[in-house]
């Protein structure tokens, strides 16, 4: 059940995209060498294992566009945010500027472009085209809900935009190019990737570092009460959503790790 060789493809793929020629070049591949957990593409691949699915080239590929993707919108963040860190390094917009911040993400978003081109699916590169607006409009949206506590529907939204929107086009994807149902994928992605939102808002860091930006946070939009009852939804439509799954190994493991987010 280890998926550790599979991350090491994608990780492979992915530092060989870079030459460092420049200091920028340099400090880019250091935050994408940087500790990090690839849940997203973790997630695909126990997906795709649990319907009994290869992970081939073409799904590597694609796990590497969308792990530069959410790279991309890292580099974005800490603008908006002005970090100082980011995975125990400072942040490339403090290192030298917002301005290299932003060219650095805009340029990770054409390299995992040029890498969909290649799958030669136009879905595919449809599916990711329309993730990314979302996650801008997502993010535009709740920059200026700053200082106001948003309605609950706006909460989801901007959850589902900036986060849930990529786990579903992952996996979504993932699901073309194995022939699978990708509704139900994008839809195990959408509902895993809201999840993860708002557990992350929920956590001690996200909470202070939220407070500081005049974001409110899941607690404060929805209350404890109907916070752990939307959470528990979505744990229970995925696993209604795993329970067909033909390999009950893998996908015993991947609704494990779903609901312990």
């Amino acid at each position: 059940m280890d998926t550790n060789s599979d991350i090491k493809k994608v990780e492979n793929e992915l530092f060989d995209l870079f030459e460092s020629d420049s200091e920028v070049t340099e400090s880019l591949k250091s935050f994408l060498k940087a500790p990090s957990k690839r849940i997203r593409s973790i997630f695909a691949i126990l997906y795709l294992k649990s319907n009994n699915c290869e992970i081939t080239d073409d799904v590597i590929s694609l796990l590497t566009a969308g792990e530069i993707i959410h790279n991309a919108s890292l580099l974005h963040d800490d603008v908006i945010d002005e970090a100082e860190t980011r995975r125990g390094e400072t942040a490339i917009s403090k290192k030298f500027d917002s301005k290299i911040s932003i060219l650095s993400g805009d340029y990770l978003l054409s390299v995992a472009v040029k890498i969909l081109l290649k799958l030669n699916n136009d879905e595919i590169l449809n599916t990711f085209l329309n993730c990314t607006e979302k996650m801008c409009k997502a993010e535009i949206k709740q920059y200026l809900l700053r200082g106001k506590i948003p309605a609950e529907s706006e909460y989801i939204e901007i959850c589902e935009g900036k986060t849930s929107s990529l786990f579903g086009a992952i996996l979504k994807s993932a699901a073309i190019i194995k022939n699978l149902d990708k509704n139900r994928a994008e839809r195990f992605g959408t509902l895993l990737g809201t999840l993860f939102q708002i557990n992350n808002d929920s956590s001690e860091e996200s909470i202070k570092s939220d407070k500081k930006n005049g974001i409110h946070t899941s607690l404060e939009v929805l209350g404890i009460e109907k916070t752990n009852a939307l959470k528990d939804n979505y744990k229970e439509e995925m696993r209604a959503i795993t329970g067909v799954f033909p390999n009950k190994t893998y996908s015993s493991r991947l609704i494990d790790l779903a609901v312990n987010l």
